[in-house]
């Protein structure tokens, strides 16, 4: 505002606005310069503090010189007008402005000042509001009438803050958790979840809602509760979205990829439950920072730690045990959190199950430490190891080997992260990390060459993912209605799929050195989210951008990608969503099930990213914050999608190994259906996925369409949970998934040209092992032409809290898992097989093999 604008009484030099002042110094409070002009002219000065916000600070040119300049630049931009009128001034408000200032701050947990993801931050009056980020920072603009916030959570108190604000505009707000009297049991009652269309929040006590397989609760199996989630296997953790490939889905930890989840053969993840913070899952409407997946982002965060006192909980359960320790390194400045988790399958069941079946065990270490270095500036440091190991003796009575089987597979990953608010409106972080897959097979063989004598050959294959990578993502609050966000991002990759080496020499594909590549991937994005007619209209535009840079090839791609969402009514909105998705590296899986075998290979001169256009439109509906439906149709287009026309993993020695592999296209679509109840003594979710996914590649099928093997035609989920008191509740889960597409032959015919006369019906011939053997051509018509049994299982539970005001806490969890003891096709094999007898063979036909019945669960947590 300059001298221009200054409304005068009288146009001469005797003027209040043009009396001499030297301000004492260039920095202050409007406050402050007020009360020294004051002083020092001995003018008073009238003004309204309903209006104006006098704990603003702001800067002098150094050039004023008198009261008028002064007034000039300390109120500029603030819509207020100095007057000189009957020996005084005042400051007026201009009818046609108003004051607008930001606010900023973080939103943290009473008592353990864990920051708060996804807390709603509302101004009353203009209706205006926000969410922190996934730091717990938030960033909102309120007009001069405002006379304070509201701060709530779905998990948390909802809190009344009285403006103004600290005088650098940041204020940190502090919210009790519902009904909770004690920090430690916080946790626990995290519980409900939130969902949009295309994505969802889940706080990690949503895991204990709903009994889960022998009480080991799991992020991604209770992420496939919700439409358009499912799993390859009965109660397996291989989460697939909307008919895509597990090497499809971005598994984040921290900020740091992952190239495998599973644990034991896939029935866990690696993710433990008592580590991990808040997980976010999105199937569209994808945020422009994430790219480098087809079907989904999974972004989970672990817990910073306690900032006021030490705390923890021992779990001990039928399969693994685990500990959690969380506290203060120094008192509100620093903290540390350690969840150690191990099975304990080898330690108690070594002599009699495991005896006759291997050696397997696992564990999970994660550890996370944050520093406060001043109220704008954080650190943190993550870490995580899992470690699996299986072995297998040839001598075992149940499964007839020849050879010792070993497996080794590990994950390492940390990052180290600093974030900054560099001003009330602009939010950054930069993340450095590292992570590194590796995978060793060994097989030891006795092979005989003689009566007296045989030949040892040991051989090992080696799997090796290594990523080193550097990010820095900013948030721009450039008002209430737009909020833009940009970053860039640069991942050095390290990949060798395959090596095997033996202590023999047979041939030069056992000696041939396996391939390595390094190359670089680079991504930039940048997002605009609008907030039009009154918040009726969302618009957020966005653009990512990733390149894939080698020695001897070069692949771009710029990702478009838009999210419209229009406001119908109070609580009721459509969505409607594109999005373009670019995968630079690829999974050639093999047949085993869920071992990490695969082989994860980057695109090259022969094989080219793999691309997905997405298209999404939804309907929701909220009534009275309890009830939520949601309706949403998809619609996926793949290009460039690859596979393999044989076995590759591994043991695969090859440097051609390229040439195996043939690409192709796909569609996926579908509509998915939600009804939720979040609150109450009762609440529940029902969810409904009608999906279709097909695949196209030129070598296979004829070079027909054909169902992809994660088709699954109706996916239903129905989970019910009842709390009696704040002590205990009861809760009941039942899913239905339809059988996976089978190819069968058409017809079987013998194979004349091992010159063997056929004896006998076709199930009903001779032992593999005898000399008279007859062998079989199957004719297959096309692929996946049958459908196995469809997969369903109900699961009841129990959970009981004792003590829950007292320092020591006891949680007990009971359950049964596949009550009605279905059975479930887990391996399906259509061969035949030989018992131990020459005169005694299985018949030839489609075998399924059964692992889950009815199982009874119990575990144990102690809190302190």
């Amino acid at each position: 505002m300059g001298l221009a604008n200054i409304v005068t009484a009288q146009d001469n030099k005797d003027n209040l606005l043009y009396l001499p002042y030297a301000p004492p110094a260039i920095h202050g409070t409007i406050l402050f310069y007020i009360q020294d002009l004051q002083k020092q002219t001995g003018v008073s000065i009238s003004y309204s503090s309903s209006f104006l916000h006098l704990n603003k600070k702001v800067q002098l040119s150094g050039k004023e010189r008198t009261t008028g300049d002064v007034l000039s630049t300390i109120l500029q931009g603030t819509g207020i007008q100095a007057a000189a009128l009957n020996g005084k001034i005042f400051l007026l408000r201009e009818q046609s402005q108003t004051q607008y200032y930001t606010i900023s701050g973080f939103v943290k947990e009473n008592g353990s000042k864990e920051l708060i993801i996804g807390a709603s931050v509302y101004d009353p009056i203009t209706k205006k509001g926000t969410e922190t980020n996934a730091y717990g920072f938030y960033s909102l603009q309120v007009p001069d009438t405002c006379k304070g916030i509201v701060f709530s959570h779905i998990a948390y108190q909802s809190h009344y803050q009285p403006l103004p604000p600290p005088d650098d505009g940041q204020m940190n707000i502090y919210l009790q958790p519902h009904g909770m009297l004690q920090t430690v049991t916080v946790s626990g009652d995290k519980n409900k979840v939130t969902a949009q269309p295309g994505d969802l929040n889940m706080p990690v006590g949503y895991l204990s809602n709903f009994p889960a397989l022998l009480g080991e609760k799991d992020v991604l199996k209770s992420l496939q509760l919700y439409p358009g989630t499912g799993s390859s296997l009965e109660s397996s953790s291989n989460l697939l979205i909307r008919g895509g490939g597990a090497d499809q889905n971005l598994y984040l930890l921290d900020g740091v990829p992952l190239y495998h989840t599973g644990h034991l053969f896939g029935l866990f993840s690696i993710f433990n439950g008592d580590a991990v913070k808040d997980v976010s899952l999105y199937k569209d409407a994808f945020p422009a920072r994430y790219g480098g997946r087809l079907s989904s982002v999974v972004d989970i965060r672990t817990k910073d730690g306690n900032m006021k006192e030490w705390h923890g909980s021992l779990t001990v359960s039928p399969v693994s045990a685990s500990a959690v320790i969380e506290g203060p390194i120094k008192r509100d400045e620093s903290s540390m959190s350690l969840s150690i988790r191990r099975s304990l399958v080898d330690l108690l069941y070594s002599r009699t199950l495991l005896n006759d079946y291997g050696k397997y065990f696992l564990y999970d270490i994660n550890f996370k430490m944050n520093q406060v270095i001043n109220e704008r500036n954080r650190v943190y440091l993550s870490f995580y190891k899992g470690q699996d190991k299986m072995f297998i003796k040839s001598d075992n009575p149940t499964i007839n080997l020849f050879d010792d089987y070993n497996f080794d597979w590990s994950n390492i990953t940390t990052a180290l992260k600093w974030t900054s608010v560099i001003n009330p409106r602009v939010f950054t972080h930069t993340t450095a990390t590292y992570s590194r897959f590796y995978n060793v097979f060994t097989q030891n063989s006795l092979i005989p060459i003689s009566f007296y004598d045989s030949l040892f050959v040991k051989g090992k294959g080696v799997s090796r993912i290594r990523d080193v990578s550097l990010k820095n993502e900013t948030e721009y609050a450039i008002s209430n209605n737009q909020h833009l966000s940009f970053g860039l991002g640069y991942t050095y990759h390290n990949f060798a799929p395959t090596a095997y080496h033996t202590n023999i020499s047979a041939g030069e594909a056992t000696i041939r050195k396996a391939p390595i590549y390094y190359m670089a991937d680079v991504s930039a994005y940048a997002e605009d989210e609008l907030s039009l007619f009154n918040d009726k209209l969302i618009v957020r535009p966005g653009l990512h951008f990733g390149a894939l840079i080698q020695s001897s090839s070069f692949y771009a791609s710029a990702q478009p990608r838009i999210m419209v969402r229009w406001q119908l009514a109070p609580n009721q909105f459509v969505q409607a969503s594109f999005t373009k998705m670019t995968q630079f590296l690829h999974q050639l899986t093999t047949p085993v099930i869920n071992l990490p075998t695969d082989l994860w290979v980057p695109s090259t001169d022969n094989i080219k990213p793999e691309h997905a256009f997405s298209y999404s439109l939804a309907y929701q509906r909220q009534w009275n914050s309890q009830w939520r439906f949601n309706l949403n149709v998809y619609y996926k287009q793949l290009k460039d999608i690859v596979t393999t026309n044989t076995v590759l993993n591994i043991f695969d020695n090859s440097d051609l190994w390229e040439k195996k592999v043939i690409a192709g296209s796909g569609y996926n679509y579908g509509s998915e259906l939600l009804l939720e109840k979040t609150q109450g003594k009762l609440t529940g979710i029902l969810s409904y996925t009608l999906s279709w996914a097909w695949r196209q590649f030129d070598r296979l099928n004829a070079n027909k369409m054909f169902p992809y093997k994660e088709d699954r035609r109706h996916n239903l989920s129905l989970g019910l949970k009842y709390r009696f008191n704040p002590t205990w509740y009861v809760s009941a889960s039942w899913k239905f998934a339809s059988g996976a597409p089978f190819t069968l032959p058409l017809q079987i015919f013998p194979d004349f040209d091992w010159s063997r006369n056929i004896k006998g019906y076709l199930d009903e011939r001779y032992s593999p092992f005898s000399t008279n053997q007859l062998n079989y051509l199957p004719y297959f018509a096309r692929l996946n032409n049958y459908r196995l049994r469809p997969v369903h299982h109900l699961d009841i539970g129990a959970t009981a809290h004792f003590g829950k005001d007292r320092k020591f806490q006891h949680v007990v969890t009971a359950g049964v898992y596949n009550v009605y003891n279905r059975n479930n096709p887990f391996i399906v094999s259509f061969d035949q097989f030989s018992y131990l007898s020459f005169d005694a063979v299985y018949p030839l036909q489609l075998y399924q093999y059964s692992l889950f019945k009815t199982l009874p669960y119990l575990s144990y947590t102690l809190k302190f």
